[in-house]
């Protein structure tokens, strides 16, 4: 009799314990705790800014090209006599190419003047420029940062998809620890309820007479087994669950603490898009734009190899504001022509800053190619790692359910009287093995999982 009620009050138990797992408060999927991090945890958002900030760089070098409107005045007076009085505007403006435009308008007045300084009445209109033929031929530092800031933007669209992938990585991943850590509460939990049931109604078959007293021991020993795994389990739950925590953050930008009701789910999110790994994956954007920018570097230090040469002038014209120079006053007889030349005469600063970013730009092809090598040899043995670990953990469940069915009949043969208490223990303890074992391989597919989304960047 005393048989019968075991089988009774241990089958209840593993029904009751069951249902529980059908009456969870709350669940908190993968793709809603990616959602969750994506939108709202701070390094996202500081990942979120990279591009805004490039945009910004750009905007600020395109300003180099700005024209630039310049003012001065030189003034001299002595005893009551002004002895001089030099006004001017400059009007420059650098261009895109090796030609820079200035307008000056000079005017001078005064007692005592240097004749060679005597200009009209009403001022004079300097129109031209200087055209680099030597060193800024092909680019110089304005048109460098200029290229430079262009590629930065693709590069720092890229860097942001990179980081952004290895973020959400390092969270899905902690989602699966803590995915893992619950499971394993549950079969403790589980295994520990199941052996006081057992132990509970030894004492009762004992005290009858169907029992002896190593059977009670045994089954006390039992369940002191499986309560420390529960604590210890428990204790590890708690950290994965503040581990978890770390990336929760509320729209109010205030970190959240996940409640203990709120369990994990099993299931991936559904991946419809194909593997990105071509032109447009993120790290060959990124890479392609880095060495664009090494290029652009070592092309303006090959400026430097070059002796600086350049010519220019200026056309003068009356420089009345209320009648403005028309074509025809323009003369080829009123000009000034101004010419630059200057030749270092040892090149070390050109020769040294021309090997040092060839360099460079070497070593980041080499490190590139063992990056991309890398890359892709990791997208490949995880792509077929997530094959075998779905075949593993379908295996693991069929698994936990053969040995819950042998738990079963274990225990109906116990009734009969076909069993002993020590194999209804050791079903027990293989029906929580599998269980844990089953969480432990979807952990790991899940993590694995994540890895392959951050490689092919597919979040």
């Amino acid at each position: 009799m005393a048989k019968r009620f075991l089988f009774i009050g241990f089958y209840f138990l593993l029904t009751s314990l069951s249902a529980q797992h059908k009456e969870v408060d709350s669940v908190l999927t993968v793709d809603e705790f990616i959602q969750w991090v994506d939108q709202n945890h701070p390094l996202l958002k500081a990942v979120g800014n990279k591009l805004p900030i490039a945009k910004a760089e750009l905007r600020k070098v395109r300003g180099a090209f700005d024209p630039y409107i310049s003012g001065t005045l030189a003034s001299k007076e002595f005893n009551g006599e002004q002895y001089f009085r030099r006004p001017g505007v400059q009007l420059s403006s650098a261009t895109a190419s090796p030609v820079q435009l200035q307008l000056d308008w000079n005017s001078i007045d005064g007692l005592y003047t240097n004749p060679q300084d005597k200009l009209p009445p009403e001022g004079l209109f300097a129109v031209g420029g200087m055209i680099n033929l030597g060193k800024g031929l092909l680019t110089d530092v304005r048109r460098t940062d200029l290229a430079l800031a262009k590629a930065g933007v693709e590069l720092s669209a890229a860097e942001a998809e990179l980081y952004r992938n290895e973020l959400l990585t390092k969270a899905v991943q902690t989602y699966w620890e803590w995915f893992e850590a619950d499971q394993n509460v549950e079969a403790y939990e589980v295994a520990w309820n199941a052996a006081m049931e057992v132990y509970v109604f030894t004492i009762s078959a004992f005290e009858a007479g169907d029992a002896s007293a190593m059977d009670t021991l045994d089954a006390r020993a039992l369940v002191s087994t499986w309560e420390t795994d529960f604590y210890s389990a428990q204790s590890k739950a708690v950290k994965a669950l503040y581990d978890l925590s770390n990336w929760l953050w509320s729209a109010e930008e205030r970190p959240v603490v996940l409640q203990p009701y709120v369990k994990p789910s099993a299931e991936l999110p559904r991946q419809t898009e194909t593997i990105l790994w071509d032109k447009e994956h993120p790290l060959w954007t990124y890479n392609d734009q880095k060495e664009e920018q090494l290029r652009l570097k070592r092309q303006l230090a090959r400026e430097y190899l070059k002796p600086t040469i350049a010519v220019g002038g200026a056309y003068l014209l009356p420089g009345n504001f209320e009648a403005l120079p028309s074509q025809g006053d323009f003369d080829a007889n009123n000009r000034l022509v101004n010419a630059k030349l200057g030749i270092p005469l040892f090149l070390r600063e050109g020769r040294g800053y021309t090997q040092s970013q060839s360099l460079q730009l070497e070593s980041f092809q080499w490190e590139r190619s063992a990056i991309e090598n890398q890359w892709d040899n990791a997208l490949s043995s995880t792509t077929t790692q997530l094959l075998q670990l779905e075949a593993a953990v379908k295996a693991s469940v069929t698994n936990q359910e053969s040995v819950f069915q042998l738990l079963q009949a274990e225990q109906k043969k116990l009734v009969l009287g076909d069993s002993e208490l020590i194999k209804v223990n050791l079903r027990t303890s293989y029906f929580a093995k599998a269980q844990i074992q089953r969480a432990k391989l979807q952990a790991e597919l899940g993590q694995t999982w994540a890895y392959w989304m951050q490689l092919s960047a597919g979040y």
